[in-house]
């Protein structure tokens, strides 16, 4: 997320801020700003705009901004000023006395869950891990099919963005696909039939699925800029045809690829096992977390969360937690299920399909259910019962 703040006479109202997030740009006009987001469309941007005059938030609205965008005004403490910015839609409009740098960063937090909602009911979800081996292969192919299996109603894409040479295909019977992820950055135009014959795989009547990289030199076309305009298109594209989008990125690394996606994301799901070597690794990877604002949105998932000689979730927590602003909880803890799983990695068997009533599917489908099936229900009820945003909007400055 980009913290971003147009000001002309305090430049350094929010330096608070710089201390909180990792992206916190300053701008001296709109205009600037505006430059700076046409080049930033897919990052998630919160706005912070400090006005003179109804002038300035009148300029808001002759502005094209994409659902990516959170905007906070601040003014004078003036009943006219607020309802022309509501007008206008903006998200919160604060007189000068209330932009105490306390108060921003609960709006900013909260920006996550209204920018998600403006995304529509799909879900991009991603999975990584904070090490090879810790599972993150295994939980995404069987969630992706298992939810398609269990609910035919549902349109699911599996993405294979992994760095390392991929296996998800074995598992999915496609022993040597002629096109794989780096092909759809190829797609000159952003249509289905073109991903289709770059890659975008139907495995059965709901379930997609694009294989990732067959040879370990491709990981080269991920670090290009122009391809990474590419997927990030692609994944916007395909989240408006599809229920649920599960994406595997493989172990965490600080590149611009994995950084975009997971910002992107609607949900990003961490996975460690409960050891200390794998808490050390974590607690690096959710101190990035904490300071690029993906707070809300990021749950921590752990695998083997039984094995003999474990930490405990509390032990787990006060490590995450520690020296941070917000406590980081487990989410979620899926069970060893080491017989099933081994037998069938080394056969490159999906467990869902070969032992749907193991410990370890039985968790992953109560894990779709709470994260991805319930969730998705929630806010479409939650969207009906809004008969009016806008009225509500103006009750807000009001």
């Amino acid at each position: 997320m980009i913290i971003a703040y147009v000001s002309k006479v305090d430049q350094d109202c929010y330096s608070e801020l710089q201390n909180e997030f990792t992206d916190v740009k300053n701008f001296s006009a709109i205009e600037d700003f505006i430059g700076f987001y046409a080049a930033s469309r897919n990052r998630d941007v919160v706005l912070l705009y400090r006005v003179e005059d109804m002038e300035e938030i009148q300029k808001l609205s002759t502005l094209h901004f994409s659902n990516n965008i959170y905007i906070i005004v601040i003014g004078k403490e003036d009943t006219q000023y607020s309802l022309l910015a509501g007008k206008t839609g903006v998200d919160v409009y604060l007189s000068t006395r209330e932009a105490q740098a306390e108060t921003i960063k609960k709006y900013i937090i909260d920006s996550q869950r209204v920018i998600k909602e403006r995304r529509g009911n799909s879900n991009v979800a991603v999975f990584t891990g904070i090490s090879g081996g810790v599972g993150t292969t295994t939980i995404t192919m069987n969630l992706a099919k298992s939810m398609a299996d269990n609910h035919p109603d549902k349109n699911i894409l599996f993405l294979d963005f992994a760095y390392t040479k991929s296996v998800s295909n074995l598992f999915f019977n496609i022993l040597q696909p002629e096109k794989n992820i780096v092909d759809i950055a190829r797609v000159q135009n952003i249509e289905m039939e073109e991903f289709f014959d770059n890659g975008l795989l139907k495995y059965s009547n709901n379930l997609f699925m694009v294989p990732g990289i067959q040879k370990h030199t491709d990981k080269e076309e991920f670090e290009k800029a122009e391809n990474i305009q590419v997927y990030l298109d692609f994944i916007t594209y395909m989240k408006e045809r599809f229920d649920f989008i599960l994406i595997d990125i493989g172990v965490f690394e600080d590149i611009n690829l994995e950084i975009d996606i997971q910002e992107i994301a609607d949900d990003i799901y961490a996975i460690a096992e409960f050891n200390i070597p794998s808490m050390s690794i974590l607690k690096t990877y959710i101190d990035i977390i904490d300071r690029s604002g993906w707070y809300n949105k990021t749950h921590v998932l752990a695998n083997r969360a039984d094995s003999y000689g474990n930490i405990t979730h509390e032990e787990a927590k006060k490590i995450l937690s520690k020296g941070l602003k917000h406590n980081f909880e487990i989410d979620f803890a899926i069970p060893n299920d080491a017989v099933h799983l081994r037998e069938c990695w080394n056969e490159a068997k999906l467990v869902c399909d070969e032992y749907p009533e193991t410990p370890f599917m039985v968790k992953l489908n109560e894990f779709a259910e709470k994260f991805f099936i319930k969730s998705q229900s929630k806010q479409k009820a939650q969207k009906q019962k809004q008969k009016n945003p806008f009225l509500t909007k103006v009750k807000q400055w009001l």
